[in-house]
């Protein structure tokens, strides 16, 4: 672990901050996100990826938990864990192990790109920005009504001829873009090494 200047009370106004515009980009897309209790699609096949300043964080709500939700947690990482171990393929994807009932055990101290699942959002490739949807997309989900799945975009001609109201809209929600951009950058935050989530545990 690295030597990073933990400022917690930093982090958490900057998340309050982002959260609210967060909030807000699902509100103005609410007609195209199908995101409901008990969905925990996003959570059973991931990366996670997770910043040590975020890794902090998540340690107070772990800390917090009754001793029976830690004790499946604990059986959840061993799982991943040896399924890491097995694993031969490049990219290594994974069930997070604080999701118990469909239900994130973690969910007020959950990470960044926790956050902003569900959205469609922008990210650079070769200096271009490319429009990124949730991979729900494909499950029928979130953006599933205007998705062209030929094309592998959204239509705009599909949001026209279905009658929705707004526009699809994509946002500059990239983790790259939040945590140098605006945490490092703007709030001036040390988010530390950043690494896969079951790296952390």
């Amino acid at each position: 672990m690295s030597d990073i200047n933990v400022n917690l009370t930093d982090y958490c106004d900057f998340l309050s901050i982002l959260s609210a515009k967060i909030n807000k980009d699902f509100e103005e897309q609410k007609e195209y996100i199908h995101c409901a209790e008990g969905c925990s699609l996003c959570c059973k096949n991931g990366e996670y990826p997770c910043s040590e300043l975020e890794f902090e964080l998540l340690k107070v709500g772990i800390s917090s938990l009754p001793g029976e939700v830690l004790e499946q947690i604990f059986k959840n990482i061993e799982s991943v864990k040896k399924e890491k171990n097995e694993f031969k393929g490049k990219t290594f994807s994974y069930k997070c192990p604080f999701l118990i009932n469909d239900r994130c055990s973690v969910y007020p101290y959950r990470m960044i790109v926790c956050l902003t699942f569900g959205l469609s959002y922008f990210v650079n490739e070769n200096g271009e920005n490319r429009i990124k949807t949730p991979f729900c997309v494909e499950h029928g989900l979130n953006y599933s009504d205007v998705y062209d799945f030929d094309k592998k975009e959204v239509s705009t001609q599909l949001y026209k001829a279905k009658g929705y109201k707004n526009e699809p809209l994509a946002y500059n929600l990239s983790l790259d873009f939040i945590i140098n951009n605006l945490g490092k950058e703007c709030m001036k935050l040390d988010f530390g090494e950043e690494k896969a989530l079951i790296d952390w545990l």
